[in-house]
């Protein structure tokens, strides 16, 4: 299904420069302008929109709100920043928030397997990674009935513990640095896992903090995909729709490509104007160009073609 966006802004260059690059960001939208004047005799003109980006000097939420049917309301999206002296945004910052309403991105349920495995590469503040996990998350749990979250980045990038977590009444597990330990040693029954997990309040599991920060980026990158397979086993055996969510933030590109290989669905998370930095761009080109068929998106994107993880 084709998805429309109406532009109000009274700069017709700018409205057919952002229609353009609108195009090339969203392919399967189509992008039009609106004129003010017009909308304001023809309310009707944006009754079958999907979104509205608008210019809040020219236009205000309310008076479009208006012209709006409450049953089928579009997308209010406005161009410029709400911080003085309000710019207009970046047509990525724009293609972003119109891709996260239309819940492009999320992760998809497996075809083939009642266990979905995400990998999310990080190259954006920990801010900025937790407000899109969290928001995966949140869409998934319609979709999986279990959520396992694994960290792979040193403690001091960790989210901090939820507050439940300190409550003196909770119980807690050995942590995964017990888990990383027994590993090394050899393997663990996949029934232990959940003995290491501690529910979260936004709706998934974790392991949580090790107890020394470069405990999970300094073992071996064996002991790393030997963890990951016993979770998704575990999952696994559980029958029900379950996704394994691997976070990583901070480590290096071999151990990227290591990772990508075993898990089925991929995003990397990168800033905007990410072509000005020219290494990273490198480095990400190289880490797509293992996995036939890819193409850049830029927050977020994903592997068209997907490598399934073994059970075995």
């Amino acid at each position: 299904m084709t998805r429309t966006i109406a532009i109000i802004d009274s700069d017709m260059c700018f409205t057919s420069l952002l229609i353009s690059r609108l195009m090339k960001y969203l392919p399967d939208f189509v992008a039009f302008p609106v004129s003010k004047d017009i909308l304001l005799l023809h309310g009707n003109l944006i009754l079958d929109c999907h979104f509205v980006l608008y210019n809040q000097h020219e236009i205000s939420e309310e008076e479009l709100l208006k012209r709006c049917d409450a049953s089928r309301l579009p997308v209010l999206i406005p161009l410029l920043s709400t911080k003085q002296p309000c710019p207009p945004k970046d047509v990525l910052m724009l293609v972003h928030e119109v891709e996260s309403c239309a819940g492009l991105g999320r992760i998809p349920t497996p075809s083939d397997s009642p266990v979905q495995t995400c990998l999310t590469l990080s190259f954006v503040p920990p801010k900025e990674r937790e407000k899109h996990v969290l928001r995966q998350i949140e869409r998934a749990r319609s979709d999986f009935e279990h959520i396992i979250r694994l960290d792979i980045m040193p403690g001091i990038l960790m989210p901090p513990d939820p507050p439940s977590w300190d409550a003196q009444c909770a119980t807690h597990t050995s942590g995964i640095s017990e888990l990383l330990t027994h590993l090394k040693m050899g393997s663990i029954p996949i029934m232990q896992i959940p003995s290491y997990l501690e529910p979260d309040p936004y709706g998934d599991l974790r392991f949580g903090k090790p107890v020394h920060s470069d405990d999970l980026i300094s073992c071996h990158s064996r002991t790393i995909l030997l963890l990951i397979s016993r979770t998704y086993r575990y999952l696994l055996s559980l029958q029900e729709p379950s996704l394994l969510l691997v976070v990583c933030d901070g480590i290096s590109f071999t151990r990227m490509r290591t990772l990508c290989r075993k898990l089925s669905h991929m995003e990397i998370l990168t800033p905007l104007h990410l072509e000005k930095n020219y290494l990273l761009c490198h480095e990400i080109d190289l880490l797509q160009k293992e996995h036939c068929g890819t193409s850049h998106i830029d927050y977020p994107f994903s592997l068209k073609k997907e490598v399934q993880l073994s059970p075995t």
